[in-house]
């Protein structure tokens, strides 16, 4: 009921007060956590509080609590969030608000599966009711997701630019949240080594909040980064003067921050060979990362510590970080949370439109589930039961074929060209197939080294990793010795690039017990071309296997544990692939076809472009050129 009179007045105007109070707080947080959880606290302590004020003040505090490292009262202040939008009716904006605030204090505690199942529920609200901050916001969290539970910082991009090309249609003046779109961006462009869009991105996240105010945090995590571009680029000591002129001001004010400087400075240490500096950092950032509840900042102290005992003679410490490293990347994806995530993908991908915001295209939720290869980068991860019965029931199929490598349980060679062949038939419009030939590297000097007998767990271990991180329509075949093949069908070139690179990771992270007191620390190169090679051909899958054989040929020159691709372009399509193959880059200043890979890389014409990669099992580092 309305209230009345005057009485009904001075009430509006106090919840307008107080409303400002909770403006104020949000504005203030990513500036002055603490003076920001000061004022949500002295705001949440006064009596009959309006639900819309408890739940902005409530999240406000959420917020400063995870910035300050207070992992589980920042879960708490979710948790409150959550009850109150179950228990409260509020205007749809409102009520859009506060999902908004609950998934992404849900998702920055490392608490995946609540998180999706809010962003889910925020995308269709937002696309239904062209709600674009919810759209935005669903967006951010897949990248969020993407680039910090799964590690993969190329699968994230797709979905930041997107959220980036939404927010910028607007055309309105920058708001303090455009700061955080803008960041991300460019601290995703710093992951992947792309250091002079990262400073572009920096730059305009820089610009934006020093017009909006109260955003210290921000701006001094942007100092870190530039310092990292720094160490990058080998200027350690001006780099460690930028990194401890911000430290003891994150200290106080931002403990992710303060990690994520300690275990650059680390680097820096390890890189002048003072491995025992490097391994107190790495504890000190570990401390804090298990203490505030950083899943990401935990995982990437536990690869620095595997280093850093590496570079101590420890190898037994370096296994143990490693696997503990494993332990929290398998937590944070399993189960439920793969099919969650694909469905949100996939409905991104499908509608959500920069030019048209408010289409809605009409799928059913069968048809979303069964596209969700045509997400962007949907480089999902399988959790171990649903690996087993899928390996499983994949090997019945094949044996009453006999079309299964009996070795690893994959599908065969021939099984692998079949498929290859029928992904023609299922192509979805433009929708290409994407085809990767991984190899490990130096096999044959690990097989000689400890045997065929490790050489041959070694060859399981790697198949059974392959299909752990592919998505579950990929299909995962051994090619022959130590070679496997990744088909995924009805993808896009940034999706199969950024499957390379996820892979390559993957089998970078592994730990394989070879015999007692062998453990094996493998790395694979790939090569990614499209089937068929250029749209609207019918390309025989031989080229497709010269394109993407050459594409590895090019990764193994570079070095070990990365990927080159090479796609296609319809205006390539009459040209002889013989000229493709032999000369990339010069078919790719032709506009005939893309190429990318995980480093600067030399697609220089070989001397024989149809024989197969040579096989120089101890090759080492080659000259390069940047490439995109």
């Amino acid at each position: 009921m309305a209230p009345a009179g005057p009485a009904g007045a001075q009430g509006t105007d106090a919840d307008v007060r107080l409303m400002d109070q909770v403006g104020r707080c949000h504005a203030t947080v990513h500036g002055a956590p603490r003076e920001a959880l000061a004022m949500a606290t002295k705001l949440l302590d006064m009596p009959a509080l309006p639900p819309v004020v408890e739940i902005g003040a409530e999240g406000c505090r959420g917020f400063a609590r995870q910035l300050l490292g207070q992992g589980d009262a920042s879960l708490e202040s979710a948790a409150r969030v959550q009850a109150l939008l179950r228990t409260t009716e509020l205007p749809a904006i409102e009520h859009s608000r506060a999902m908004q605030m609950a998934a992404t204090l849900l998702q920055r505690n490392g608490q995946t599966a609540e998180g999706l199942k809010l962003l889910e529920s925020m995308l269709e609200r937002g696309i239904a009711e062209g709600d674009v901050g919810s759209q935005i916001t669903a967006l951010s969290g897949i990248a969020l997701i993407r680039a910090e539970q799964m590690d993969d910082p190329e699968g994230a991009l797709h979905y930041q630019q997107q959220a980036l090309a939404l927010s910028d249609h607007l055309r309105r003046p920058p708001l303090p949240q455009d700061v955080m779109l803008h960041y991300n961006h460019g601290y995703t462009l710093l992951r992947l080594r792309r250091h002079d869009e990262a400073e572009r991105a920096f730059a305009r996240a820089e610009s934006i909040a020093n017009r909006v105010s109260n955003q210290d945090v921000m701006l001094h995590r942007i100092r870190s980064h530039r310092a990292e571009i720094q160490r990058a680029g080998g200027h350690l000591e001006a780099a460690r003067a930028q990194f401890l002129a911000v430290l003891p001001w994150q200290a106080q004010n931002d403990p992710l921050g303060q990690i994520v400087t300690l275990q650059r400075l680390a680097r820096i240490a390890l890189q002048q060979a003072q491995p025992e500096q490097a391994r107190d950092l790495g504890e000190k950032a570990l401390a804090l990362a298990e203490a505030g509840k950083f899943p990401g900042g935990a995982r990437d102290s536990l690869d620095l510590l595997a280093e850093t005992s590496v570079a101590l003679g420890n190898t037994a410490q370096a296994r143990d970080y490693l696997r503990q490293a494993r332990q929290i990347d398998q937590a944070q994806m399993k189960g439920d949370n793969l099919n969650r995530l694909a469905r949100l993908q996939a409905t991104a991908e499908q509608a959500l439109d920069p030019i048209r915001i408010n289409a809605v295209q009409e799928a059913s939720r069968d048809r979303l589930l069964r596209n969700a290869a045509l997400a962007a980068v949907a480089v999902l991860l399988l959790g171990g039961g649903g690996l087993y019965l899928r390996m499983r029931r994949q090997q019945r199929r094949l044996r009453r074929l006999g079309a299964i490598d009996a070795l690893t349980g994959l599908p065969n060679r021939r099984e692998a060209q079949r498929l290859l062949d029928a992904t023609m038939s299922v192509r979805t419009g433009d929708a290409r197939s994407a085809v990767l030939l991984l190899e490990i590297d130096g096999f044959k000097a690990l097989n000689d080294l400890h045997g065929h007998a490790a050489g041959d767990l070694l060859l399981r271990a790697v198949a059974e990793e392959l299909v752990r991180n592919s998505d579950q329509h990929d299909h995962v075949a051994r090619w022959g010795g130590a070679t496997f093949v990744v088909i995924r069908a009805n993808t896009t070139q940034a999706a199969a690039f950024a499957l390379a690179a996820h892979l390559c990771r993957s089998i970078q992270r592994m730990q394989v017990d070879v015999a007692p007191g062998q453990c094996l620390t493998p790395s694979m190169s790939a090569g990614v071309a499209p089937h068929p090679l250029f749209p609207g051909t019918a390309t025989s899958h031989a080229d497709t296997l010269r394109a993407a054989s050459r594409a590895l040929q090019v990764a193994r020159r570079s070095g070990t544990g990365t990927w080159a691709g090479l796609w296609g372009l319809a205006e390539g399509r009459n040209v002889d692939l013989y000229s493709i193959l032999r000369d990339p880059e010069q078919a790719l200043a032709q506009g005939w076809i893309m190429i990318g890979g995980g480093r600067p890389m030399s697609w220089a014409p070989p001397r024989d472009v149809g024989a197969p990669p040579a096989r120089d099992e101890n090759r080492g580092q080659g000259r390069v050129s940047h490439l995109p």
